[in-house]
């Protein structure tokens, strides 16, 4: 894990991270615990959960997450599931996010920016 963002947890004392499949992009999403708690509660708040469509949102949010506890180096086995789905074979990059970080496969994130470039 990062070295920034290991500061990041230190500052946030969380000890665990979780680790979801982009809804976006081919890579792994890690979110510090309490921030990815929080962003879920938010968007889910207002809603009544007797709802489909409560169902349908907290399932996308939270139904396949990985909460894992880096150890002291800031060290952790990925889930394979989110291996594969990712496609991380070969190099991987971080790719900051501001409130969590992404694991992408480098290449593929190379290939991303450069799209992101051409778009402008």
């Amino acid at each position: 894990m990062p070295a920034p963002f290991r500061a990041v947890l230190a500052r946030l004392n969380a000890e665990e991270v979780v680790l979801r499949k982009s809804s976006h992009s081919p890579c792994i999403e890690v979110w510090p615990k309490p921030v990815f708690d929080e962003e879920v509660n938010r968007r889910i708040a207002d809603l009544d959960p007797f709802d489909p469509s409560y169902e349908k949102l907290s399932r996308k949010l939270v139904a396949r997450i990985h909460v894992l506890r880096p150890d002291a180096e800031g060290r952790m086995v990925l889930p394979k599931e989110l291996i594969e789905k990712a496609q991380l074979d070969g190099e991987i990059a971080y790719s900051g996010r501001i409130r969590f970080f992404q694991i992408w496969n480098a290449a593929r994130l190379a290939e991303a920016e450069a799209a992101d470039e051409e778009e402008g």
